[in-house]
């Protein structure tokens, strides 16, 4: 090797060696048993047994917790919180298909459920899909606002069966450190048709803002006349971003019994590390009923209203109802999430009702059918308004 050679390589390898050195690839996250649990799209055979005793109990007060044991698998859990759920049309009697909600650590401290709290059994009379909750869930959480995920059950009570169910997480204490970060926030349900300006029920919030205050200025804010400074207060309350989402995500399901249209099914979470307020919705079983509707509804939700008769706020939500349109409502890609799905569903349904079985491929072409027109009746709509 010539010196001329020599010298250009020990320049090329001082040159190498003063480069800095590669960062190590980032360890990949370590799942949850409650994140690999629902990762695994499972459907359960959950065994729940109350005895006389507590049967007694739920009939004189069904939205108090009973004691039950509950078995699935290896699992025998005992002296677990039970109760009935649900409202004027999925209610049904506890010899009946009930609705359920299972509170593991209500009685036994630190018992839970694949890594979960808090859970519900959905009877699913009003979604004979089963999977709607499930579908419209995973869209959310696509898009960056904290929903349930949801698996599926058959489900025997006191040795009878009852049928297959959606099991679906609940928004406990686990759930909002999840996806906030921290679980001391205060968290509230908005019952049943009722505004922010009610009475809602706090769930839970440990060191959080008293006496209501974190609802009590948004009320206030929503209330204000002059449209900049609402914007203005709205802004500093509220997480915007995930608020004009939820709505536009509202619209696009068309979720007629949600808090924006209807004031109903949802839930609120002041997260208190960006002092910011953050609406989770629930009770997603009935979606996708008018995919013809508007792309911009008659909001009845105060906050709702409060957000979209400004001009700004009406900026915001048409550019993002886009964006979601462009980027994440994809027809292809959720016609193919229901093929998976329903590979899952039917053999479970088929297996407790051979009739709903086979008709199953009906109920997931009505899906099917209805994201096709809504992304259409979304995008004719779009071309029309200003530009």
């Amino acid at each position: 090797m010539t010196r001329t050679l020599v010298a250009l390589a020990l320049v090329s390898l001082a040159a190498v060696s003063a480069l800095p050195a590669a960062e190590p690839a980032p360890t990949p996250k370590k799942l949850t048993e409650r994140e690999a649990f629902f990762r695994k799209s499972p459907v359960l055979k959950i065994n729940i047994e109350v005895d006389k005793k507590e049967v007694e109990k739920l009939g004189r007060e069904p939205r108090k917790y009973a004691k039950c044991t509950i078995k699935e698998g290896d699992l025998e859990l005992k002296e677990v919180g039970i109760h009935l759920k649900g409202a004027a049309g999925s209610w049904r009697d506890f010899n009946d298909k009930p609705g359920l909600t299972i509170n593991m650590d209500k009685f036994v401290d630190d018992q839970l459920f694949h890594g979960m709290d808090k859970w519900h059994l959905a009877n699913s009379v009003q979604d004979p899909s089963y999977i709607s909750e499930l579908l419209c869930g995973e869209l959310y959480r696509e898009c960056g606002v904290p929903a349930a995920r949801v698996a599926h059950a058959l489900v025997t009570i006191n040795g009878r069966k009852r049928g297959l169910y959606y099991l679906k997480e609940g928004y406990d204490k686990e759930f909002l450190k999840e996806h906030f970060g921290t679980k001391n926030g205060n968290f509230y349900d908005g019952g049943f048709l009722r505004d922010i300006d009610a009475d809602l029920q706090l769930v839970s919030g440990e060191g959080d803002v008293k006496d209501r205050a974190d609802l009590k200025a948004l009320v206030a804010a929503s209330r204000e006349r002059d449209e900049a400074k609402r914007w203005e207060k709205l802004e500093k309350l509220l997480d915007m971003d995930k608020f004009v989402t939820y709505l536009v995500l509202q619209a696009v399901t068309w979720d007629w019994d949600g808090y924006p249209i209807n004031r109903n099914n949802y839930r609120i979470y002041h997260d208190p590390k960006r002092d910011k307020i953050v609406f989770l919705p629930s009770g997603m079983d009935q979606m996708f009923g008018d995919p013809n509707g508007p792309i911009l509804p008659g909001f009845q939700g105060m906050v709702a209203q409060a957000v979209i008769n400004s001009k700004e706020g009406k900026k915001r939500y048409y550019a993002r109802l886009r964006e979601i349109r462009e980027k994440v409502f994809l027809v292809p890609a959720w016609h193919k999430r229901l093929d998976e799905l329903e590979a899952i569903v039917q053999p479970a349904l088929a297996s407790v009702d051979q009739g709903a079985g086979r008709d199953y491929k009906n109920q997931v072409n009505r899906l099917r059918e209805a994201i096709k027109i809504r992304a259409k009746a979304i995008d004719d709509q779009l071309k029309r308004l200003p530009q």
